[in-house]
């Protein structure tokens, strides 16, 4: 329980004038007592922050209520999400952890050229070692292994194309007069 106060102190403590706090009170603001003819209106301060809270988290985040698909509150509600995305986009644009598509791309059209070549051969690599082979268990046991070389293969590659990436991009950035601190060959 916090202090009780008048309409009048309580707005002196918030800088705003008795009618907006009048206001407030019209919208749902909780009142302690008084009032009534000749009684001054007495509000717990505690139970003031806390609905001016909520009051505040519901205009910012709405109150879970559903939104009409289409209607103002809900293009306001998608602007403000991708305000948020954008920014958050751009801050790690800033801090290096989000890269191009034209600079990702010909890495993983280089993966994707590897990997199919490798499923590819898996057919006439393998074909010779199962056609001696009755047992399935076998001839699978054969297959989860190529399957594993594979990735692996795939994976080297991989790995060998993000560490040639980061060594590009900390020659870029020691270009730019950065010293390529927190860079991504540093993360592994």
């Amino acid at each position: 329980m916090g202090i009780t106060v008048s309409k009048k102190t309580l707005a002196d403590m918030i800088g705003k004038s008795p009618r907006w706090v009048t206001k407030l009170i019209e919208d749902g603001l909780p009142v302690r007592g008084g009032g009534g003819r000749g009684k001054a209106v007495e509000l717990d301060t505690e139970e003031v922050i806390n609905w001016l809270i909520r009051q505040e988290v519901m205009r910012r985040f709405g109150d879970g209520e559903e939104i009409e698909e289409g209607s103002t509150a809900d293009e306001d509600r998608q602007l403000k999400r991708v305000r948020r995305e954008k920014i958050e986009l751009e801050i790690d644009r800033e801090r290096g952890k989000v890269l191009p598509l034209d600079a990702v791309e010909p890495i993983l059209f280089r993966i994707a050229t590897v990997l199919g070549t490798q499923i590819d051969a898996l057919a006439s690599r393998n074909a010779s070692e199962l056609a001696v082979i009755n047992d399935p268990a076998e001839i699978r046991q054969v297959l989860f292994s190529e399957g594993r070389r594979i990735r692996a293969v795939t994976s080297d590659r991989l790995l060998s194309e993000v560490r040639a990436l980061a060594e590009e991009i900390d020659g870029i950035l020691a270009a730019d007069g950065g010293d390529g601190e927190g860079s991504a060959s540093e993360d592994g």
